[in-house]
């Protein structure tokens, strides 16, 4: 079983010393270092260190914000660290997901993780409903029923593409779909 640590700065002018001594401190056999933002969840060091890892192994890292600066993206983390039987370590937090305390914390987060997608639901849900009640319409936009009138001003008038679509009430860009669909050629 590996024991393999990340640590991670923001940019290059910043040290990683205090987490490369930690990690070794703590006994880790492979150390991934990066610099790039926390935000960043498609980080090409963590991707490794995260593929590298085996269901036993134990992934150690200086302090959550080091592995992420987003709850959601952690908790996304920790759920499969959990789904693939990997240990986590955080050394600055002491959480220790090998230990029935941090198996407790993990079940904890994992509610909370929970909970925090349920709420965003319901926001969701909530914002669709009062946008329904100011009468916005929701969803995609429905396609002109006037198509064939829009193409056919466009092949049997001199009026100007502008003046077709303020004529049909559509944008230029709508109006050159409608063309690529038909397969017909632009003016020239």
């Amino acid at each position: 079983m590996k024991t393999i640590g990340y640590a991670r700065v923001s940019t290059v002018h910043q040290q990683l010393d205090s987490q490369l001594n930690a990690l070794k401190r703590y006994g880790c056999n492979k150390i991934y270092t990066e610099f790039d933002s926390g935000r960043n969840i498609q980080r090409k060091e963590l991707s490794k260190a995260l593929n590298a890892l085996e269901p036993g192994d134990t992934f150690v890292i200086f302090k959550l914000d080091r592995l992420s600066r987003g709850t959601k993206h952690l908790l996304g983390l920790m759920e499969c660290f959990n789904e693939r039987n990997i240990n986590f370590i955080s050394i600055q937090n002491n959480i220790d997901t090998s230990t029935s305390m941090g198996k407790f914390f993990f079940t904890i987060m994992s509610a909370f993780a929970e909970m925090e997608a349920e709420l965003i639901r319901e926001r969701v849900l909530s914002g669709l409903d009062a946008a329904k009640a100011k009468g916005k319409v929701l969803g995609r936009p429905i396609e002109n029923k006037n198509i064939d009138k829009v193409i056919e001003d466009y092949l049997n008038t001199n009026l100007s593409v502008v003046e077709i679509a303020k004529k049909h009430n559509i944008s230029r860009p709508t109006l050159y779909n409608y063309l690529q669909r038909k397969k017909i050629p632009k003016r020239k």
